[in-house]
Protein backbone atom coordinates (compact mmCIF):
# COMPACT_ATOMS: atom_id res chain seq x y z
CA UNK A 1 0.00 0.00 0.00
CA UNK A 2 1.37 3.57 -1.03
CA UNK A 3 2.10 5.88 1.86
CA UNK A 4 -0.97 8.00 0.92
CA UNK A 5 -3.35 4.93 0.44
CA UNK A 6 -2.10 3.08 3.84
CA UNK A 7 -2.78 6.75 6.00
CA UNK A 8 -6.08 7.37 4.06
CA UNK A 9 -6.94 3.65 5.11
CA UNK A 10 -5.97 3.91 8.36
CA UNK A 11 -8.04 6.95 9.09
CA UNK A 12 -10.93 4.98 7.68
CA UNK A 13 -10.26 2.78 10.12
CA UNK A 14 -9.83 4.80 12.67
CA UNK A 15 -13.80 5.24 12.45
CA UNK A 16 -14.62 1.72 12.20
CA UNK A 17 -16.18 0.34 15.95
CA UNK A 18 -16.42 -3.33 17.27
CA UNK A 19 -18.86 -4.54 19.51
CA UNK A 20 -21.72 -7.42 20.05
CA UNK A 21 -25.15 -8.37 18.93
CA UNK A 22 -28.58 -9.18 20.64
CA UNK A 23 -31.62 -10.58 19.66
CA UNK A 24 -34.44 -9.79 17.08
CA UNK A 25 -36.41 -11.63 14.14
CA UNK A 26 -35.64 -12.78 10.79
CA UNK A 27 -35.11 -9.60 8.62
CA UNK A 28 -34.81 -7.67 11.57
CA UNK A 29 -32.45 -8.12 14.31
CA UNK A 30 -30.77 -6.57 17.07
CA UNK A 31 -27.50 -6.18 16.91
CA UNK A 32 -12.50 0.07 15.64
CA UNK A 33 -9.42 -0.30 16.32
CA UNK A 34 -7.69 2.86 17.37
CA UNK A 35 -5.87 4.25 14.38
CA UNK A 36 -2.39 3.13 14.07
CA UNK A 37 0.41 6.34 13.91
CA UNK A 38 2.28 6.70 10.98
CA UNK A 39 5.15 4.61 12.12
CA UNK A 40 3.31 1.53 12.39
CA UNK A 41 2.81 1.75 8.58
CA UNK A 42 5.98 -0.82 8.10
CA UNK A 43 5.88 -1.04 4.37
CA UNK A 44 7.36 2.53 3.01
CA UNK A 45 6.62 3.02 -0.41
CA UNK A 46 8.91 1.43 -3.05
CA UNK A 47 9.92 -1.22 -1.03
CA UNK A 48 10.02 -4.58 -3.32
CA UNK A 49 8.66 -7.02 -0.30
CA UNK A 50 6.34 -6.28 2.54
CA UNK A 51 7.78 -6.32 5.79
CA UNK A 52 4.93 -7.20 7.18
CA UNK A 53 3.91 -11.02 7.65
CA UNK A 54 2.26 -12.65 4.43
CA UNK A 55 0.16 -15.25 5.57
CA UNK A 56 -0.83 -18.37 3.24
CA UNK A 57 -3.53 -20.65 3.89
CA UNK A 58 -2.65 -24.26 2.96
CA UNK A 59 -4.45 -25.90 0.48
CA UNK A 60 -8.49 -26.41 1.36
CA UNK A 61 -7.41 -24.57 4.72
CA UNK A 62 -9.46 -21.64 6.30
CA UNK A 63 -6.67 -19.44 8.13
CA UNK A 64 -8.05 -17.58 11.31
CA UNK A 65 -7.03 -13.77 11.46
CA UNK A 66 -5.38 -12.92 14.91
CA UNK A 67 -6.56 -9.98 15.97
CA UNK A 68 -4.00 -9.75 18.80
CA UNK A 69 -0.61 -10.60 16.59
CA UNK A 70 0.83 -8.22 13.92
CA UNK A 71 -1.02 -4.76 13.37
CA UNK A 72 -0.66 -5.42 10.03
CA UNK A 73 -0.64 -8.67 8.06
CA UNK A 74 -1.00 -9.76 4.16
CA UNK A 75 -2.87 -12.18 3.05
CA UNK A 76 -1.66 -14.53 -0.03
CA UNK A 77 -5.09 -15.25 -2.03
CA UNK A 78 -7.46 -17.62 -0.43
CA UNK A 79 -9.89 -18.58 2.51
CA UNK A 80 -10.27 -16.57 6.02
CA UNK A 81 -11.98 -16.25 9.06
CA UNK A 82 -12.45 -13.38 10.89
CA UNK A 83 -13.69 -13.26 14.59
CA UNK A 84 -16.83 -11.33 15.00
CA UNK A 85 -17.67 -12.80 18.53
CA UNK A 86 -16.65 -15.55 20.76
CA UNK A 87 -19.30 -17.33 19.33
CA UNK A 88 -19.23 -16.50 15.58
CA UNK A 89 -16.62 -15.76 12.76
CA UNK A 90 -17.43 -15.30 8.97
CA UNK A 91 -15.31 -16.76 6.29
CA UNK A 92 -13.74 -14.53 3.45
CA UNK A 93 -11.93 -15.32 0.33
CA UNK A 94 -9.25 -12.85 0.10
CA UNK A 95 -7.28 -11.27 -2.94
CA UNK A 96 -3.71 -12.09 -3.25
CA UNK A 97 -1.40 -9.34 -1.50
CA UNK A 98 -4.54 -7.61 0.28
CA UNK A 99 -3.53 -6.08 3.93
CA UNK A 100 -4.99 -6.68 6.81
CA UNK A 101 -5.20 -4.29 10.13
CA UNK A 102 -5.66 -5.96 13.64
CA UNK A 103 -6.92 -9.01 12.09
CA UNK A 104 -10.76 -7.73 11.01
CA UNK A 105 -9.72 -4.99 8.40
CA UNK A 106 -9.08 -5.86 4.97
CA UNK A 107 -7.37 -3.42 2.20
CA UNK A 108 -6.01 -3.11 -0.84
CA UNK A 109 -2.08 -2.37 -1.14
CA UNK A 110 0.85 -1.47 -3.00
CA UNK A 111 1.47 -5.48 -3.99
CA UNK A 112 -2.11 -6.03 -4.86
CA UNK A 113 -2.95 -2.72 -6.73
CA UNK A 114 -6.49 -1.50 -6.93
CA UNK A 115 -8.28 0.46 -4.14
CA UNK A 116 -10.65 -1.12 -2.28
CA UNK A 117 -11.80 -1.83 1.29
CA UNK A 118 -14.04 -4.80 3.19
CA UNK A 119 -15.25 -5.48 6.46
CA UNK A 120 -18.19 -6.75 8.21
CA UNK A 121 -19.09 -4.59 11.63
CA UNK A 122 -21.65 -4.86 14.37
CA UNK A 123 -24.76 -2.77 14.51
CA UNK A 124 -26.48 -4.16 18.07
CA UNK A 125 -29.74 -3.04 19.10
CA UNK A 126 -29.42 -0.50 21.59
CA UNK A 127 -26.01 0.19 20.63
CA UNK A 128 -25.94 1.62 17.34
CA UNK A 129 -26.50 5.61 16.61
CA UNK A 130 -26.64 8.04 13.61
CA UNK A 131 -24.66 11.44 13.91
CA UNK A 132 -27.72 14.13 14.51
CA UNK A 133 -26.29 15.65 10.91
CA UNK A 134 -23.63 13.41 9.15
CA UNK A 135 -21.58 16.82 9.21
CA UNK A 136 -22.43 19.47 11.07
CA UNK A 137 -23.38 17.56 14.30
CA UNK A 138 -22.05 14.52 15.68
CA UNK A 139 -24.42 13.76 18.38
CA UNK A 140 -25.36 10.33 18.33
CA UNK A 141 -29.33 9.49 17.74
CA UNK A 142 -30.24 6.08 18.80
CA UNK A 143 -31.34 4.30 15.77
CA UNK A 144 -34.18 1.33 15.69
CA UNK A 145 -33.23 -2.52 16.28
CA UNK A 146 -34.18 -3.92 13.43
CA UNK A 147 -32.30 -4.43 10.31
CA UNK A 148 -34.56 -2.09 8.08
CA UNK A 149 -34.57 0.35 11.08
CA UNK A 150 -31.04 0.71 10.34
CA UNK A 151 -31.35 0.53 6.68
CA UNK A 152 -33.84 3.31 6.72
CA UNK A 153 -32.43 5.74 8.83
CA UNK A 154 -29.00 5.66 6.41
CA UNK A 155 -30.82 5.92 3.28
CA UNK A 156 -32.57 9.30 5.06
CA UNK A 157 -29.64 10.93 6.16
CA UNK A 158 -28.49 14.61 4.43
CA UNK A 159 -25.46 14.70 2.67
CA UNK A 160 -25.19 10.94 1.37
CA UNK A 161 -26.73 9.92 -1.68
CA UNK A 162 -28.78 6.38 -1.04
CA UNK A 163 -29.85 3.52 -3.67
CA UNK A 164 -31.98 1.68 -1.49
CA UNK A 165 -32.89 0.11 0.72
CA UNK A 166 -34.01 -2.75 -0.90
CA UNK A 167 -34.37 -6.74 0.50
CA UNK A 168 -31.54 -8.64 -0.34
CA UNK A 169 -30.07 -12.18 0.61
CA UNK A 170 -26.61 -12.92 0.60
CA UNK A 171 -24.02 -15.09 2.65
CA UNK A 172 -27.32 -17.52 3.33
CA UNK A 173 -28.73 -14.88 5.76
CA UNK A 174 -31.12 -12.46 4.41
CA UNK A 175 -31.39 -8.45 5.26
CA UNK A 176 -31.66 -5.20 3.30
CA UNK A 177 -29.07 -3.72 0.67
CA UNK A 178 -28.15 0.06 0.68
CA UNK A 179 -25.43 1.86 -1.27
CA UNK A 180 -24.41 5.26 -0.47
CA UNK A 181 -22.27 8.03 -2.30
CA UNK A 182 -21.19 11.29 -2.07
CA UNK A 183 -21.37 13.31 -4.71
CA UNK A 184 -18.66 15.23 -6.10
CA UNK A 185 -20.16 18.44 -5.44
CA UNK A 186 -20.04 17.74 -1.74
CA UNK A 187 -18.15 20.06 -0.07
CA UNK A 188 -15.92 18.54 2.68
CA UNK A 189 -15.51 22.38 4.27
CA UNK A 190 -18.81 21.89 5.97
CA UNK A 191 -17.90 19.34 7.34
CA UNK A 192 -16.53 18.88 10.75
CA UNK A 193 -12.83 17.66 10.12
CA UNK A 194 -14.09 17.58 6.65
CA UNK A 195 -15.73 14.16 6.39
CA UNK A 196 -19.03 12.81 6.76
CA UNK A 197 -19.83 9.74 8.85
CA UNK A 198 -22.97 7.30 8.56
CA UNK A 199 -23.13 5.27 11.92
CA UNK A 200 -21.72 4.23 15.32
CA UNK A 201 -22.03 1.49 17.61
CA UNK A 202 -19.68 3.65 20.49
CA UNK A 203 -20.27 6.10 23.15
CA UNK A 204 -17.66 7.46 22.29
CA UNK A 205 -15.64 9.60 19.95
CA UNK A 206 -14.24 8.80 16.99
CA UNK A 207 -15.46 5.24 16.35
CA UNK A 208 -17.90 6.05 13.24
CA UNK A 209 -18.71 3.24 10.04
CA UNK A 210 -19.42 5.01 6.67
CA UNK A 211 -17.21 7.67 6.49
CA UNK A 212 -15.46 10.01 3.87
CA UNK A 213 -15.15 12.45 1.24
CA UNK A 214 -16.50 13.65 -2.49
CA UNK A 215 -16.54 10.44 -4.32
CA UNK A 216 -17.08 7.57 -1.32
CA UNK A 217 -19.21 4.91 -2.79
CA UNK A 218 -20.11 2.49 -0.17
CA UNK A 219 -22.37 -0.60 -0.20
CA UNK A 220 -23.55 -2.03 2.90
CA UNK A 221 -25.65 -5.48 3.36
CA UNK A 222 -27.20 -4.96 6.96
CA UNK A 223 -27.84 -8.40 8.07
CA UNK A 224 -30.03 -10.86 10.16
CA UNK A 225 -26.94 -13.05 11.81
CA UNK A 226 -28.61 -15.75 14.51
CA UNK A 227 -30.51 -12.91 15.92
CA UNK A 228 -27.43 -10.33 15.61
CA UNK A 229 -27.37 -7.51 13.81
CA UNK A 230 -24.61 -7.03 11.56
CA UNK A 231 -23.41 -4.63 8.49
CA UNK A 232 -21.41 -5.99 5.53
CA UNK A 233 -19.05 -2.99 3.78
CA UNK A 234 -17.65 -2.86 0.65
CA UNK A 235 -15.86 0.76 0.71
CA UNK A 236 -14.25 2.57 -2.59
CA UNK A 237 -13.52 5.95 -4.31
CA UNK A 238 -13.56 7.83 -6.91
CA UNK A 239 -10.43 6.11 -8.22
CA UNK A 240 -11.79 2.71 -7.77
CA UNK A 241 -11.80 0.75 -11.02
CA UNK A 242 -15.05 -1.50 -12.38
CA UNK A 243 -11.75 -4.53 -11.42
CA UNK A 244 -12.04 -2.79 -7.76
CA UNK A 245 -15.95 -2.76 -7.75
CA UNK A 246 -16.17 -6.50 -9.17
CA UNK A 247 -13.53 -7.80 -6.53
CA UNK A 248 -15.42 -6.28 -3.69
CA UNK A 249 -18.58 -7.54 -4.96
CA UNK A 250 -16.49 -11.26 -5.13
CA UNK A 251 -15.61 -10.68 -1.71
CA UNK A 252 -18.93 -9.96 -0.27
CA UNK A 253 -20.62 -13.33 -2.35
CA UNK A 254 -17.77 -15.27 -0.81
CA UNK A 255 -19.02 -14.51 2.75
CA UNK A 256 -20.27 -17.63 5.23
CA UNK A 257 -20.88 -17.04 8.75
CA UNK A 258 -20.56 -20.12 11.07
CA UNK A 259 -20.72 -20.27 14.67
CA UNK A 260 -17.78 -21.20 16.51
CA UNK A 261 -16.94 -21.64 20.07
Amino acid sequence: MSWSWRLASAATLLLLVTSCGTTASDEDAGDGPSAPSSTAASTPLGTAEPQDPVLSPGPGEVLELDQHGSEYVFTKAGRYAVRLTPDLVYEVDSPDMWEVLDGRFFSTSDFSGGRGIFLVAEAPAGKTWLPAHPCRDRTRVPVGPTVRDLAEALATQPVFEATGPASAAIAGRTGVFLRLTLPDRFKWTTCDGGFAVGFTSKDRFPDWYVYGEAGLDVSLWILNVDGQRFVMISRCETACSDKDFEILRQMAESVTFIGAG
